[in-house]
């Protein structure tokens, strides 16, 4: 109840104190409402409207470049497209796009909130934006900017929706907000480049998988959806390879100790003919390309990757000198406590046809489905979600016996939606601008299955979105070939460009080559002045080094004008901006808010600029050490972005193996973002690196703690 009015309490008084002797007195005025002013302003990122709001539709609040909502009788679509800086909302009953909201930077996925409000992590700006939908038909109202980790991009809410969760792939963390008010209620680090995030289904815990380094972090929740701590799960698994022969039916040696736990009664050789084939090497393999999550209502979590061989540790091998299937697709699975992941042996039977680049993933609850976005290969494929093993036969060699259908959509696809209510997916393939509605079911219904390719038959709905911008024509070319998986282009085993450098960067994997083990480089902003090229520095232009590349990797070649477009595509990349430093029209911070409130505020705000100053001021103490004749860096490292003297070095670092004793300068451009370190990638951090390489490589013994505490601050801030 509204308390009453200093003046209004006059009156009542007056009027109790009143006589049968005293006239009676005039009736009171009706107390004033009081002024604008005197009510709290509504929080910025809250809900105005009061009309009628979305009702999100995926069961397991999961964030996706797609995220559905039934309005008004209609089923929209909420599309975050990146190369268009906006988000498109499509009636998908309609099969229309009606709506366009330009953001204040480039959405990686969306999610729609209990209440109606969409949020858009925004990876380039180190923001999320909040919007509110009116009329479906009318662009989304822009609310308020929330500050983040740098480069959001997974976005998922706990099973009550209360809480908001983010990962942040650059400035690998996890954060956690209130939905209400999209205040601060906790942020997590976590290792490097995190990039889908989903809740358990009891909200007691968040599954966040890692783009590289194969792992799989499990995230307790706090009261109120805080993150306390991690832990990481392995997706590194094992290979059998056969060889044929005539015997009896076989069956597998025992398990090493070392490999992952399989369900009881698994037996890859089940059912196998009197032509059996006998496993004839274990082979292990590292999980990679982490970019996609979808829980099931029992609340395993199924996790798409790849499965990557890089070859032995000396002499040559999967990198291109051995004629074995380096990446093969492969589907872990955490069980619903976070407590491991199975990843039970494989065999690369699928051969080029596997799903290359996965990056999204959902599930049809009702019929069990598991829908994965092959980006490489621009389908689509379902899986039996129920089957022991999804997306891998019941014994090792078999063809497909998981796999559904498979689904052909437009080049790109890089986010996926199921409307279960209607067994649909909705699929946005980013290259196109275009969404595809297939069916999300065992059985597609009319739609007839090829075999033995189990592609659907016939034309898919399509809708293709108004953009109002894009990339140039060569970029965009730069980026179809780059994704381009399945073919012998690029790779004799199917590879893309993109499965050993995701989004331009490294796979923080070391491959074997004939020369000796070499680490993956980041291509992401070290292509410019950083020549000559490869390790070994005998490259000195981009186009010979493309040329080696090609050959080594056993590829057909590309044309001359394809091999620049994809440089063209490398050299636009640049690092996601920070939120506190992206520059931002008056308008925006209008609308940017702090996620705390305000009497927190001040106090976090100073602490927080205290912090920056520290670690400024540590930063720019390594800057001079690095830069000192004692410690010798810049010797080599030159200029401001310390690219490379153009020199190869002798740092006593070749192993008995390698012909090769000297080894090309490396750009230090976003060196904190891109361990492992040296050419071997023998150092798993900059501490390491920095503590080992006395003598060989700058002197570093007789810095303190303090000293290498600051010179790893400075490199981290490269």
């Amino acid at each position: 109840m509204r308390a009453a009015s200093p003046t209004a309490l006059a009156f009542l008084l007056l009027a109790c104190a009143s006589t049968p002797r005293d006239p009676a007195p005039a009736p009171a005025p009706p107390p004033s409402a009081p002024a604008a002013a005197e009510l709290p302003p509504a929080p910025p990122c809250a809900r105005r409207g009061a009309g009628p709001a979305p009702a999100p539709l995926d069961p397991t609040h999961a964030g996706s470049g797609v995220a559905l909502a039934g309005l008004g009788g209609r089923t929209l679509a909420f599309v975050a497209d990146e190369d268009d800086g906006a988000i498109h909302t499509v009636d998908l009953d309609a099969r229309a796009a009606i709506a366009r909201t330009p953001l204040a930077g480039r959405p990686a996925q969306v999610i729609v909130l209990g209440d109606g409000r969409v949020v858009a992590s925004l990876r380039d700006r180190g923001l999320l934006e909040v919007l509110e939908p009116g009329d479906a038909a009318a662009p989304l109202a822009r609310r308020c900017l929330v500050p983040v980790a740098s480069e959001p991009v997974g976005l998922a809410m706990t099973p009550d929706r209360a809480t908001l969760l983010v990962v942040s792939r650059w400035g690998h963390a996890l954060t956690s907000l209130a939905t209400a008010d999209l205040r601060r209620l906790g942020e997590l680090p976590l290792a490097r480049d995190p990039s889908a995030v989903v809740a358990s289904a009891d909200g007691a815990r968040a599954f966040v998988s890692h783009a590289v380094g194969g792992r799989i972090s499990v995230v307790a929740l706090g009261e109120g959806g805080a993150p306390t701590g991690a832990r990481e799960l392995s997706t590194d698994g094992a290979e059998w390879r056969f060889q044929t022969m005539l015997s009896k039916k076989a069956s597998l040696p025992r398990p090493l100790p070392s490999a992952p736990a399989r369900s009881p009664g698994f037996d890859p050789l089940d059912d196998v003919p009197s032509r059996a084939r006998r496993p004839s090497a274990r082979v292990e393999r590292r999980g990679s390309q982490g970019f996609a999550l979808a829980r099931a209502a029992n609340g395993a979590v199924f996790a798409p990757i790849a499965l990557v061989d890089p070859g032995p540790a000396t002499g040559g091998g999967g990198y291109g000198s051995a004629l074995v299937q380096t990446v093969i697709e492969h589907i872990a699975v955490v069980d619903a406590n976070g407590e491991r992941a199975d990843v039970p042996p494989v065999s690369s039977h699928l051969g080029t046809q596997g799903c290359h680049l996965p990056r999204a993933a959902a599930l049809e609850p009702g019929e069990e489905v598991l829908l994965v976005a092959c980006l490489g290969l621009d389908e689509v494929i379902a899986y039996d979600a129920r089957a022991q093993v999804p997306g891998q036969p019941p014994r090792v060699g078999s063809v497909r016996d998981r796999e559904l259908f498979r689904a052909r959509v437009g080049a790109g696809p890089t986010a996926i939606a199921v409307d279960s209510a209607r067994r649909r997916a909705v699929v946005f393939s980013r290259f196109d601008g275009a969404l595809t509605l297939l069916p999300a079911a065992r059985d597609p219904g009319p739609t007839e299955i090829r075999a033995p390719s189990k592609e659907l038959a016939g034309e898919l709905p399509v809708v293709v979105l108004p953009r109002a911008s894009r990339l140039d024509e060569q970029r965009a070319e730069g980026q179809r070939l780059f994704h381009a998986a399945g073919g012998r282009r690029i790779a004799f085993d199917g590879r893309a460009c993109a499965s050993c450098h995701p989004d331009g960067r490294d796979d923080a994997l070391t491959w074997s080559t004939p020369e000796g083990p070499r680490q993956t480089p980041m291509l992401m902003g070290r292509l410019v002045g950083t020549a000559p090229y490869g390790w070994e520095g005998n490259k000195k232009d981009l186009e010979g080094h493309f040329a080696r590349t090609m050959s080594r990797l056993g590829g057909t070649g590309l044309r001359a004008d394809e091999r620049d477009a994809i440089f063209a595509y490398l050299r636009g990349m640049d690092r996601p901006g920070e939120a506190a430093v992206s520059p931002a029209p008056a308008e925006e911070r209008a609308v940017t808010v702090a996620p705390l409130p305000p009497a927190v505020q001040a106090g976090a705000a100073a602490a927080g600029a205290r912090e920056a100053a520290a670690r400024a001021d540590l930063a720019a103490r390594g800057d001079a050490l690095f830069h000192s004749t004692s410690a010798g860096c810049s010797s080599c490292h030159l200029g401001d972005e310390l690219t490379t003297d153009g020199a190869r070095h002798d740092v006593r670092s070749a192993t008995r193996f390698e012909a090769v004793r000297a080894f090309d300068t490396p750009s230090l451009r976003f060196v904190g973002r891109s361990a492992p370190y040296y050419h071997d990638g023998r150092y798993a951090t900059l501490l390491a690196l920095v503590e080992g390489v006395d003598g060989a490589m700058g002197h570093t013994a007789h810095l303190s703690a303090e000293d290498r505490r600051a010179l790893i601050a400075y490199l981290e801030s490269l």
